[in-house]
């Protein structure tokens, strides 16, 4: 959104103010008629939530005795100490709880009882106690926890409610453990004021209307015995709180006493048939009710007098949020620079009108590792630090913006390359400066692709396009280890469009055999006949040139198209296996290499074997070569695929063998069939210093595979002197341009198999 976007908007504010005012002047006198049925319901819906808080209050107060209960009769149940003694202990620790009496009542004996007035009682019988603590026991007795009715005590000292859990043994229940708790308990916790909002009053009765438990504050203050005494609540209301509590359902009432109209709400506590009985005065409903309708009187009256005066502030207020919110659309929040929806904009305009611009890309490497290792705040830190660095050295017209993570991209009016590098070396060499916390000795580094505008001959140029050339330039700078700056060029662009090229016609190419199977040969050094060959690619575009393997395997093994191509080259190897079984031609072996990701592809195998029984090939025919470094990562997991394609049949080559962290272990701990030694250990035995020890290493390395039943081959074999070398060495096959380049399968089978 711009600046006329912003006032247009406003200007639709404004007159969408006047006739909200207009609508509040037009709906003030009914919203006056229905604020108080609100306000009523909103009481009720308040009293209902208020109750519920209650009843929570109290039913944890209940769970927790149990809990507490049920603790006392483990103990009595695994303690070696006898009831007398345990009550004596209780006793001594009774202020700790809300027990004012325990008792423990066997199935098969009189009972005993500590309470607080007469302290520990034996030999009681259970046809001496109430009914009420009789009945608690007896379910006690049947297996049942429980909690006895309220009742006054005989001494008239209060009122009561006990608590029974069973005591058991490996015999089962033999006892129950009874704990009484005074009223006065519940009282408290209906006393807390908090919660009716300090205005309300709450009470505890059974589902016959008797009070059970009176909090402090009351409206009536006659001791009542129930909540239908001395018709305080008229006849149809009893009649309806009756029924209401013999259902056990919630039920709402409403009651006059002293020229006070009072809201009244039944919460059933699903307990003994207890209710809450809660009390609310309607004044304040009345005082609230008065209030909003002179406030809306007044609300209504000042619309008139101050309409300009909120039209007028509305305005300000709303330029001034909409200038908010445009910053948290077009700025980044971490540092304060343009984001890149904002950046695209400013770029385009100028881009889009001359050639004569810049635009670089900065990254920091290693960045995740910064802000894992030194935590996300040093790296906020380091990118504000940038967003800084970079403001201070752009000119009048420039633009920056951060764009994700550690990314920046800046445009700039130079064109002339010796002069960006000098300004971009600098801006780098300040970032690197920065210390991240306190260690000064990690060393922060960038690399940077630049495009010059007048570098490149679009059509059309538009600033996706030149991003597309930053961030190509960026991944050849990012290969280098320090700080770096690498400029789209003609051969980047040359890179550029093979890779376009490659990605939009690898699959159709797939379809239409565009890829073609070449066979080099491999000779058996003590024979001199051909013992096999490797099957290569070759990418022969129906109208082109020939792609070569190191053009368009790296741009597979990057989008994961390697897997495809892979399993491509299996079935060109068993068809032509099957071609020359069908032809009455003794086939030899052909290997075929297969990338890291096909070789952990969940039915690798199954579509393998899919293809020797469709082509009905026998599977030592196939050579499956492996990289050595996929040895380097899970030499368990990798052996355990291998012996699966083993017990196929196939045969298993490592090949590259020196290429990466070879070890002898590595060799020890595979289960291969093959190892291929990489052309690199020719090259360095023909290094005049060192050279001998390389053929002593490679020598020692076939004695090793053969005792391990490795046979070996020997890649890049190019002279006569290569050959002689690896057959003094023990190796057993050679493979090179010395025998043949990689042929046609055509080429191959007139060559080598007539």
């Amino acid at each position: 959104m711009d600046e006329r976007s912003l006032k247009k908007r406003l200007n639709r504010v404004t007159i969408v103010v006047i006739l909200i005012s207009i609508l509040i002047l037009a709906g003030g006198s009914v919203a006056s008629y229905y604020l108080r049925a609100m306000l009523e319901d909103t009481l009720d819906a308040q009293m209902e939530s208020e109750a519920e808080q209650y009843k929570i209050n109290i039913s944890r107060k209940i769970d927790g005795d149990f809990q507490t209960l049920h603790t006392l009769s483990s103990f009595l149940r695994h303690s070696q100490m006898s009831t007398e003694n345990f009550l004596h202990a209780f006793n001594d620790s009774r202020q700790y709880n809300q027990f004012i009496r325990l008792g423990y009542f066997p199935k098969d004996g009189t009972g005993t009882r500590v309470t607080r007035e007469a302290g520990i009682e034996t030999g009681i019988s259970l046809d001496d106690v109430d009914g009420n603590l009789r009945a608690v026991v007896e379910n006690a007795w049947a297996g049942e926890s429980g909690l006895s009715r309220i009742y006054e005590l005989s001494d008239g000292s209060g009122s009561i409610y006990f608590y029974g859990v069973p005591v058991y043994t490996a015999d089962g229940t033999v006892g129950a453990l009874v704990a009484g708790v005074s009223t006065d308990s519940l009282a408290g916790i209906l006393e807390d004021r908090s919660i009716l909002t300090g205005r309300g009053y709450i009470h505890l009765i059974s589902d016959t209307g008797r009070i059970l438990v009176r909090a402090e504050d009351r409206v009536v203050e006659e001791e009542l015995a129930s909540i239908y005494e001395h018709g305080y609540i008229g006849p149809e209301e009893q009649q309806h709180i009756r029924k209401a509590l013999e259902k056990g359902d919630v039920c709402r009432s409403e009651f006059t006493y002293m020229d006070e109209t009072y809201r009244v709400f039944l919460e059933p506590m699903e307990v003994n048939g207890w209710y809450l009985f809660c009390v609310q005065t309607a004044r304040s409903v009345n005082a609230g009710i008065y209030q909003l309708m002179v406030s809306t009187r007044i609300i209504t009256v000042a619309v008139l007098l101050l309409i300009m005066a909120i039209i007028l502030y509305g305005y300000r207020m709303i330029y001034q949020t909409n200038r908010r919110l445009i910053r948290s659309a077009w700025y980044d929040p971490l540092t304060g620079a343009y984001n890149m929806p904002r950046f695209e904009m400013e770029a385009a305009r100028i881009i889009e009108r001359t050639p004569e611009y810049s635009l670089a890309g900065l990254n920091v490497r290693q960045f995740k590792f910064i802000n894992e290792i030194f935590g996300s705040r040093q790296a906020d830190l380091l990118l504000r630090h940038i967003k800084d660095v970079v403001m201070s050295h752009i000119r009048e017209g420039e633009v920056f913006c951060r764009s994700t993570d550690d990314m920046f991209f800046i445009l700039l009016k130079d064109t002339d390359r010796d002069m960006i590098r000098a300004r971009l070396v600098q801006m780098m060499e300040e970032i690197s400066r920065h210390a991240v916390s306190n260690n000064r000795n990690y060393q922060i580094m960038l690399y940077c692709g630049v495009v010059i505008g007048t570098d490149v001959n679009d059509v059309r140029p538009s600033v996706q396009k030149s991003l597309t050339h930053v961030r190509f330039a960026l991944a050849t700078a990012r290969q280098s280890l320090k700080n770096s700056i690498w400029f789209y060029d003609t051969a980047l662009h040359e890179d550029e469009k093979l890779e376009n090229y490659v990605e939009s016609h690898m699959h159709q190419a797939l379809e239409g055999e565009e890829f073609r199977m070449y066979l080099q040969p491999k000779a058996d050094l003590e024979t001199g006949q051909v013992c096999g060959a490797e099957a290569l690619v070759r990418w022969i575009p129906s109208a082109g040139k020939m792609i070569y393997p190191g053009q368009f395997i790296p741009i597979f093994e990057k989008n994961g198209f390697c897997v495809n191509l892979d399993m491509y080259m299996v079935e060109k190897v068993c068809r032509q296996l099957r071609s020359w079984i069908d032809g009455g031609i003794k086939p030899v072996p052909l290997s075929v290499n297969q990338s890291k990701l096909l070789f952990y592809e969940a039915d690798y195998t199954d579509r393998l074997k899919a293809l020797l029984d469709r082509y009905k090939i026998p599977a030592e025919l196939v050579t499956l070569e492996i990289l050595e470094g996929l040895a380097m990562e899970n030499i368990g997991e990798l052996n355990e695929k291998i012996l699966k394609l083993k017990e196929i049949g196939f045969q298993i080559s490592l090949d590259d063998f020196g290429t990466g962290y070879s070890s002898l272990n590595t060799l020890a701990s595979l289960r291969i069939d093959e190892l291929k030694f990489d052309r690199g250990f020719l090259a360095a035995i023909r290094e005049e210093s060192g050279g001998w020890r390389q053929a002593i290493i490679m020598k020692q390395i076939i004695k090793i595979a053969k005792k391990l039943s490795i046979r070996t081959v020997t890649e890049g074999v190019e002279t006569k002197e290569n050959e002689e070398l690896i057959r003094r060495l023990g190796c057993e096959c050679a493979q090179g341009y010395y025998y043949s380049r990689p042929v046609s399968a055509q080429e191959f089978t007139e060559t080598y198999m007539k």
